[in-house]
């Protein structure tokens, strides 16, 4: 028995087994009589890999992204999505444009859930993409706390040229989330002739999510445009509501 790996396995059980907390680095070696120096050593890797997440600095550690990878588990985030698909294929389906749900895991923007359009010509998005890059990632970055904020960005950098060129630093970066959070809808066009919206999801009043819309600038004009938005914000303010009710 390899006993690095045995022990890395061990803390995933653990984590596995209390999913709707967050456990500190002293409960997961406790419970394992482990070292705590050794435990946080593991952590750290899987942390890396994205097999944990660990909540800010001290705030304990969940299973990651990565985590569920390995077996397709629709258990990640299965709460959120069960409420989102719905409201999400509702609105597709009201608009005709292709809606996603995302969120930030290991310093990505991750789709969790995608409803496509039935037109010849859509927006295909991949499952990951960089959070600075992507209109949902970065309407959740601007309601991050500046302690999150500083955590990120120290973690995992500034966007470079291709995500955001724009920002050119740190202030700039802080200017341009706060102008977005200020927005009810983030609204962004690209060179490749595609228009992105995003709108945050909340839970206990912390940002978790991103809904947003993807299509092509084309079918996007005024009148159009007018739809669009307020049928998002319409579908925005009921998924917001049906996860407080959920709580």
């Amino acid at each position: 028995m390899i006993q690095v790996i045995h022990r890395a396995l061990s803390i995933l059980e653990v984590i596995a087994s209390s999913p709707k907390e967050d456990l500190s680095l002293s409960e997961i070696a406790d419970s394992l009589q482990l070292n705590h120096g050794t435990c946080a050593n593991i952590l750290k890797t899987l942390v890396n890999r994205n097999y944990v997440e660990q909540i800010g600095a001290k705030k304990g550690y969940k299973l990651g992204y990565m985590a569920y990878q390995l077996t397709n588990s629709y258990t990640y985030y299965a709460e959120l999505k069960e409420i989102a698909k719905p409201l999400i294929e509702r609105l597709r389906d009201n608009i005709n444009e292709t809606v996603i749900l995302s969120i930030i895991e290991g310093g990505k923007r991750i789709l969790l859930y995608e409803a496509e359009c039935t037109h010849e010509i859509q927006v295909r998005t991949t499952q990951e993409s960089s959070v600075y890059k992507a209109t949902t990632g970065r309407m959740i970055l601007a309601h991050y706390s500046p302690k999150e904020l500083n955590y990120f960005t120290g973690k995992y950098g500034l966007p470079d040229k291709e995500s955001w060129p724009e920002i050119k630093n740190a202030q700039n970066l802080v200017a341009a989330l706060t102008e977005i959070r200020a927005k009810e809808v983030e609204i962004t066009s690209n060179a490749n002739h595609v228009v992105s919206l995003a709108t945050p999801i909340y839970k206990n009043k912390t940002i978790i999510a991103s809904l947003g819309i993807y299509l092509p600038d084309i079918r996007f004009e005024e009148i159009t445009k007018i739809n669009i938005v307020e049928k998002l914000k319409e579908t925005t303010f009921l998924l917001n509501k049906a996860i407080e009710e959920q709580e």
